[in-house]
């Protein structure tokens, strides 16, 4: 039996990386995203940041994600893996803070967890202009 490799964009996994500096101690943006998502997550979203904890983010429009907390460093990190129901490709997201000049640097990383088309795959769950405005809110 041969094995033939598959064409590149049939085995791609995609990564989507958003980063963005708040004007807030670390501690601040960690409560912003993890005790305020509806504020630059998702429309409705049922969160606790506990390894184990279930997740559901849902949109105006309509798409749900449903997941599972799997990795919590309080004020440091947070790592879930969701199920875009829409499209049915599971992903992994990440959210790393890092204290920097200025603030606090938060990136949001998502990468699907099987190969995907990329033009098949859209991230969601990245609306770092909205978290930049709650934070600006918070800081004063």
């Amino acid at each position: 039996m041969l094995a033939y490799p598959q064409p590149t964009s049939c085995r791609r996994l995609a990564l989507v990386e958003k980063e963005i500096v708040l004007p807030v101690e670390r501690e601040r943006a960690w409560e912003l995203m993890t005790e305020e998502p509806e504020e630059w997550l998702a429309d409705e979203v049922e969160l606790e940041a506990e390894p184990g904890a279930p997740l559901r983010a849902t949109w105006d429009d309509g798409e749900e994600r449903t997941g599972v907390v799997e990795e919590v460093e309080p004020g440091r990190r947070l790592r879930f893996r969701w199920d875009d129901d829409a499209t049915g490709i599971p992903s992994r997201v990440e959210w790393l803070l890092d204290e920097v000049p200025g603030g606090t640097r938060v990136r949001v990383v998502e990468s699907p967890l099987v190969p995907v088309e990329v033009r098949g795959w859209i991230a969601r769950g990245t609306r770092t202009t909205a978290l930049a405005r709650a934070s600006m809110l918070l800081a004063a």
